[in-house]
This record gives C-alpha cells, structure tokens and sequence, in this order.
C-alpha cells in the first residue's frame, strides 16, 4: 500500500475526531492497567522484600512513562505505547498460567490487548488527521 500524502478535508474532520473521542478511553485504559499492576503487586502478591514499593517502582516505571506521553495526545508516545502493552501482556500470560494468580493474568492480558489495539488505532488516526489537505 502507498503512503498516503494528502487528505481530503472530511477524512481530517472525520480522523480527529476519532482521535478525540477515543483518547480518553485510551487514557482510562491505561490507568486501569496500572491500578490493576499496582494492586496485584502490593495487595495480592505476597512479596517477601522490605520494599515491595521499591518492586512496584520497577514494575509501573514503563506505564508512568507512557502516561506522559498519552496524556499529551502524542503521535509517538501512541506508537510507544504499543511496544510497552507487549511487556505487560507477556507478563500477564505468564501470570495466567500460574494457578493461583490466573484471574489478575486474565484481567492483565485482556487490559494490555486493549491498550494495544486502542494505542495502534489512536496512532494511525492521529497519523492521517495531521496529513495536509489537499
């Protein structure tokens, strides 16, 4: 497929607004996944360090990055995000294998699959709405 350069006027209207209705379901998605996180590893988890803060730090450090860059409705950081939800979904396959963390490795899964899908789309839309218009 050719890459595209220009943009017809309604295509633009209709990809920004796209993007303007899927961003903030984009955003809540990604805090959902990092509450999700958070609470799986500070409630559930059973730790055994003195710091289980410090643990937590390491596993939302990616997310918190991400975050940044969705909240600015960034082209780039959609794309990033993309590749971040891949670590998250590894580790949530990972944790539904495991008998007794199953349910939170299901629900980690399913969240970065949508953060993954909705990032993809957020980019692409974000993409040809900044095209010219010819």
């Amino acid at each position: 497929m050719a890459k595209r350069e220009f943009i017809s006027a309604p295509e633009q209207l209709y990809y920004s607004d796209l993007c303007h209705r899927y961003l903030p379901i984009l955003r809540l998605n990604l805090l959902a996944l990092g509450a999700a996180v958070a609470s799986f590893q500070l409630l559930i988890k059973d730790i055994p360090l003195q710091h289980p803060a410090l643990f937590l730090l390491f596993s939302l450090t990616p997310l918190l990055l991400a975050t940044f860059a969705v909240w600015r409705g960034s082209y780039r950081g959609a794309i990033w995000t993309c590749f971040i939800s891949m670590f998250y979904f590894m580790a949530g396959v990972l944790n539904w294998t495991h008998p007794k963390d199953w349910a939170f490795g299901t629900s980690e899964t399913l969240l970065s699959v949508m953060l993954f899908s909705l990032s993809l789309y957020y980019a692409r839309w974000k993409g040809f709405s900044e095209l010219p218009v010819k």
